[in-house]
């Protein structure tokens, strides 16, 4: 049990990536198979073909919901493993300073480490680097001493990690002190954190949801972060004294918290029992949340991450040490060592443990979006649900680890009267070659009803004028279908024009039954379904061998849409004791089967 369990749990190569908001895997406008720069603005430890090319900025509604979609190879929700999902955004007002402003930037290099990185211009005379953090905050990060309490596994004794009170740059996963962009390496390798942060959070799903009351409790939704005004190298309120300071609470709701759908180990798919990759549906903030919405100046971003942190393991456990533990000792209580020996059944076996892999963070983070104010057509007691699009050009080897094209969501239910927004976005600079309809290298959909799901043909205009259409005016029912492109030509012109070869016909850019005239980004506006009934579309472009069944269906009923399920504890929870001493990790936070192995370690005397 002992060797199986070990195997099973130890060996970590995972990744995840968003694919609705579209995932970047730190990649901008590349063409190339391979991202250029895995430090551009965060730490995934993602596969490097992984993520999307940026399209132009998704603008989606304040309140709205997005379904979130993404793929995790590492079985969160399966026995086999303890997982957490942890998932934030970001805002800023795009006429923010330049120190702070969310932006994508125009070049893939890391952004500088000094006063100017911020506010480089490229000859455009845009801002040249992408930036998610801010300057300062890593600049804090930076200079502030890291947390001695946290489980390291025996990575000081492997020689990885320097035992000296050093900046929270440096963690067990991150020794070198290697920088990402202004992304914070202790902050990101643990949650809930203990310092302020500009992330607030969404939801957490977990393995564990007994312990939803402490993350909800410790989120800075409801918990104000401490932080040294005096000496911002020290991380604790006893060594800092009178200087110790409270950022406030960004005095939202506390995240939800909900149970992991279980998903295949090492399998890059659908969540067991479902058709589909993991999903959460989120309700975007609004005005009293972020103000910048009330401007329509609001650039934010997601972020995704996974196998959050480490069982962090004081010398007390999880319990509260009080003070910071030495640092000797903490790597010593250790329940794992590198390529350990353990004996069972009388033989002894070499146990596959490389200590680097225990508590492993994968990330993703989404491109820059917009959230604007809420349509005046819109009563706010009806919902408004967005419809995109996710996927990339290319059949599945090509395109993976994105996925082949889809809307999301493919099944939608609405209530009778609520609003649907279809908007998607693509790029220009998918690798060359890719298999696909239409001009080389782009992406490009649209929305055509169907009279039957299994139908491949568009319904004609007689069906249409018999049977309830989806979309509610022909005038909204034509752009949908045509995307707003102009200058086409016709058939014959194309034929003409190309000297009757059909690949050039096919890649031309006036060919506007490939969908060739339209723009990368594509927003249809709001309209109500007022109509009671089951509906079916697809894009006439991407319904192909290379690009599978990019079909989706809306149903319009008289009851109310049941959302996912609610968080196991109540929403208003009161926030935490705010002078606990923030050196250790307060609780169990969720990993990679740590309590297992360390509990069979124990019980068996096999500690070294």
């Amino acid at each position: 049990m002992l060797v199986a369990l070990s195997s099973a749990c130890l060996v970590v190569e995972g990744d995840v990536f968003l694919h609705n908001p579209r995932g970047s895997n730190n990649r901008l406008n590349e063409a190339n198979a391979n991202r250029n720069n895995a430090n551009r603005l965060f730490d995934s430890q993602n596969n490097a073909k992984g993520g999307y090319c940026i399209g132009p900025a998704m603008s989606y509604y304040e309140g709205s919901k997005l379904d979130l979609e993404w793929t995790g190879s590492h079985a969160c929700g399966n026995p086999k493993v303890i997982c957490t999902y942890i998932i934030q955004y970001i805002c800023s007002d795009t006429d923010a300073n330049p120190m702070i402003q969310v932006r994508e930037g125009t070049d893939t290099d890391t952004i500088n480490d000094d006063p100017t990185g911020p506010t480089t211009q490229d000859a455009n005379g845009d801002l040249e680097y992408g930036m998610h953090e801010s300057y300062q905050y890593y600049q804090d990060c930076k200079i502030r001493e890291r947390n001695m309490g946290l489980f390291i596994a025996d990575r000081e004794q492997q020689g990885n990690l320097n035992p000296g009170r050093i900046g929270s740059i440096f963690t067990r996963q991150n020794n070198n002190g290697n920088r990402y962009g202004f992304e914070c390496p202790e902050e990101r390798d643990y949650y809930p954190y203990w310092h302020p942060t500009p992330w607030r959070d969404v939801a957490i799903l977990t393995d564990q949801p007994e312990f939803c009351a402490f993350f909800q409790q410790e989120s800075q939704n409801v918990n104000p972060k401490g932080y040294c005004a005096t000496d911002p190298a020290i991380n604790n309120p006893t060594d800092c004294g009178n200087g110790w300071a409270m950022q406030a609470a960004w005095n939202s709701a506390p995240p939800a918290c909900v149970t992991n759908p279980s998903s295949r180990d090492n399998h890059l798919g659908t969540v067991a029992g479902g058709i589909k990759p993991a999903t959460f549906r989120w309700t975007l903030p609004t005005q009293a949340a972020e103000s910048c919405i009330t401007t329509n100046n609001c650039n934010c971003v997601l972020r995704l991450r996974y196998n959050t942190t480490s069982r962090d393991l004081g010398p007390n456990g999880n319990n509260l040490d009080g003070t910071f533990p030495d640092f000797n000792l903490n790597a010593a209580a250790s329940p794992i060592q590198q390529d350990e020996l353990a004996p069972q059944g009388g033989y002894l076996y070499w146990l596959a443990m490389d200590t680097t892999q225990f508590g492993r963070v994968f990330q993703d983070r989404s491109f820059v979006f917009h959230i604007k104010p809420r349509p005046g057509n819109a009563p706010l007691g009806n919902a408004i649900y967005n419809v995109n699009v996710q996927g990339k050009r290319g059949n599945i080897v090509q395109a993976y680890p994105a996925l082949e094209y889809d809307f999301v969501p493919n099944n939608l239910k609405v209530q009778v009267n609520d609003f649907i927004h279809f908007q998607w976005t693509g790029c220009d600079t998918n690798p060359a070659g890719n298999a696909g309809e239409g001009t080389d290298q782009t992406d490009r959909s649209n929305v055509v009803q169907l009279a039957s799901f299994a139908d491949n043909y568009p319904a004609t205009d007689a069906w249409i004028a018999t049977n309830t259409p989806l979309i509610p005016t022909s005038s909204l029912r034509n752009r949908l279908a045509y995307i707003d492109q102009t200058s086409c030509l016709t058939q014959q012109q194309l034929l003409t024009k190309n000297n009757g070869i059909l690949n050039s016909v096919e890649q031309d850019v006036q060919n506007c039954m490939k969908l060739n005239a339209g723009s990368q980004y594509f927003d249809a506006g709001i309209f109500q379904a007022t109509s009671v009934g089951e509906f079916f579309y697809m894009s006439t472009r991407n319904n192909f061998f290379s690009n599978r069944m990019q079909k989706g269906t809306i149903i319009v009923s008289t009851d109310p849409v049941t959302e996912q399920p609610t968080s196991p504890v109540p929403t208003n929870v009161a926030p935490s004791n705010t002078n606990t001493t923030p050196k250790v990790s307060d609780a169990p936070t969720v990993s990679v089967c740590i309590a297992s192995i360390a509990i069979i370690l124990a019980l068996l005397g096999l500690m070294l």
